[in-house]
């Protein structure tokens, strides 16, 4: 087994080295070094927006050939199935590129959090608190604030990952989205079947129902001789 190992081990070492050296991982590195916060929320974004994309074609592709639907509403399905996967990819990237926007989070992050960090108080107290630890105790001025500095950094590139995903997936994809679907889906299905012929109408799912039913007490029967008020100006 170990020479096995040592066998694979140098031609595996040779491709990873050699993908790592390529101009796109480079330019892939040199982004997340940059500016890592924007990097890790764009990628989790653009692996979810794939994924839906991937998804929605197949629920699309399904829904045009399910035989358990009827022929005359499979388009419609189709169409909705369309309408709701093109919305939650335009949504997602949408809410993305607003919720994740630097100044935004900034504000967003100092509205919930501000206290925490921003107060003059509460880095007073955090300093004492570190004083009566073994590991902190000499601690400087500057040598605290630039620690204080990374901690808050590292809870803002937290908080910007959380609620980025978050207005994408939940606000953007689950709230927003189910209200604009269903309405666009007769839009996309006249699109959609712009060339089609008139297909003809299952027995199953036709309308039978009567939209202007006749009223109660309301007489059906046309002829003269039910109607009370003609017989008495014929017998006048």
């Amino acid at each position: 087994m170990i020479k096995i190992g040592k066998i694979v081990e140098k031609p595996l070492h040779k491709v990873v080295n050699g993908l790592a050296n390529t101009k796109i991982s480079k330019n892939i590195c040199n982004k997340y070094y940059q500016d890592n916060r924007s990097f890790i929320n764009g990628l989790g974004v653009a692996s979810i927006v794939l994924r839906d994309g991937y998804g929605c074609y197949l629920y699309v592709k399904q829904s045009l050939n399910n035989k358990n639907i009827p022929e005359d509403k499979r388009k419609f399905v189709a169409a909705l199935d369309l309408a709701n996967g093109g919305l939650m990819i335009a949504m997602q990237l949408l809410m993305f590129f607003t919720v994740s926007n630097k100044k935004v989070q900034g504000k967003m992050f100092d509205a919930l959090f501000g206290k925490i960090f921003n107060s003059r108080s509460a880095q007073k107290g955090y300093k004492a608190i570190l004083n009566n630890l073994d590991l902190c105790k000499g601690m400087t001025g500057p040598q605290f604030h630039e620690a204080f500095g990374k901690t808050k950094k590292i809870a803002q590139d937290a908080f910007s990952y959380v609620t980025s995903l978050a207005a994408a997936t939940i606000l953007g994809k689950r709230m927003i989205v189910p209200f604009i679907a269903t309405p666009l889906a007769d839009k996309t299905k006249a699109w959609m079947s712009k060339n089609d012929k008139p297909a003809q109408i299952h027995p199953d799912t036709k309308n039978n129902y009567n939209e202007n039913p006749p009223m109660k007490g309301k007489n059906t029967n046309n002829s003269d001789t039910t109607n009370l008020l003609k017989r008495y100006k014929l017998s006048a």
